[in-house]
């Protein structure tokens, strides 16, 4: 299965909604980071675009630094559910 823009976006939200869900389970901040974390890495290996953007090494640039904002979002952001 080829991964396009919708497909990544749609597993993405799924992961993120997902580890929402354990955290607020299981109560621990470690799931939550650890869906922020698999999302940025899923865009910095494989940074695919939407249909009609332009192709080019800057924007693949751009879509790999959103990949390391969802990363570091993950890392230094904790919630508690109690």
């Amino acid at each position: 299965m080829k991964l396009n823009y919708k497909n990544q976006m749609i597993i993405a939200v799924v992961v993120i909604l997902l580890a929402n869900v354990l955290t607020t389970i299981f109560k621990h901040w470690v799931y939550r980071s650890a869906g922020f974390v698999i999302c940025g890495l899923l865009w910095l290996i494989h940074p695919v675009l939407p249909n009609g953007a332009e192709v080019s090494k800057r924007t693949l640039l751009w879509t790999r630094i959103a990949g390391v904002i969802l990363i570091l979002i993950g890392v230094f952001t904790r919630t508690y559910f109690y």
